[in-house]
């Protein structure tokens, strides 16, 4: 039976929050740090789910291109894994006649440009088929691009991933839910007004200062 919502319920799916970025000033700064330093290679942002990767990485990508940096942006996926570079389809070359030159193609177009004003991120990197962990290790050996990777904390890394890596110099960020000062102060900035000290640590407690739970 259908039943009109009461005014509570209009008034939640009225309410549209926008949620910043917030006390992740030291992440970032790690982040770019890793991308002009000229000693490593990128960096792996390592973190449970709904901790805010994907967004932190988003935001320094976004700072990023405000220096003029190009940027190219891939996300891993189970149901891609089974698909040779199943990451990088958009940038595959339509005309390959090998798989040698299909790789090439993919390098090529991501990582066109200049050396040190390239990152190439992708969300998931655990995810990674064979093919396109592999187009990321030439990338690293080359030094054709920096790379951001996000890593599902305790997720298995297959092999071929953790290479792309293990021999060279990459930076490393364990991304931690919020603090709960911090959880107050983002709650508040979302909704537009201070929030109750104890629901906020309430929601502290419930969420254990995981963003996307908040």
């Amino acid at each position: 039976k259908s039943v009109p919502p009461g005014p509570r319920a209009f008034y939640a799916a009225s309410v549209s929050l926008s949620w910043p970025l917030f006390g992740r000033s030291a992440e970032l700064h790690a982040i770019e740090s890793a991308l002009t330093g000229p000693e490593t290679a990128g960096i792996v942002v390592v973190g449970p789910e709904g901790v805010g990767k994907s967004r932190l990485v988003s935001a320094a990508l976004a700072e990023a291109q405000t220096r003029g940096v190009i940027t190219r942006q891939a996300t891993g996926t189970s149901a891609a894994r089974a698909i040779p570079l199943g990451a990088f389809t958009t940038w595959a070359p339509p005309d390959s006649a090998d798989t040698v030159s299909l790789l090439r193609g993919v390098i090529d177009a991501l990582t066109a440009g200049s050396a040190g004003q390239t990152v190439v991120c992708v969300d998931d990197a655990h995810l990674l088929d064979d093919l396109s962990a592999f187009v990321l290790q030439q990338i690293v050996q080359r030094n054709a691009a920096k790379l951001i990777l996000t890593v599902l904390d305790g997720a298995v890394i297959p092999d071929p991933v953790r290479e792309i890596w293990k021999d060279v110099r990459f930076a490393r960020l364990d991304l931690r839910p919020m603090p709960a000062a911090d959880t107050a102060q983002l709650l508040t900035t979302a909704l537009g007004s201070s929030v109750d000290p104890d629901a906020a640590r309430r929601l502290w407690k419930l969420t254990d200062g995981n963003p996307l739970y908040l």
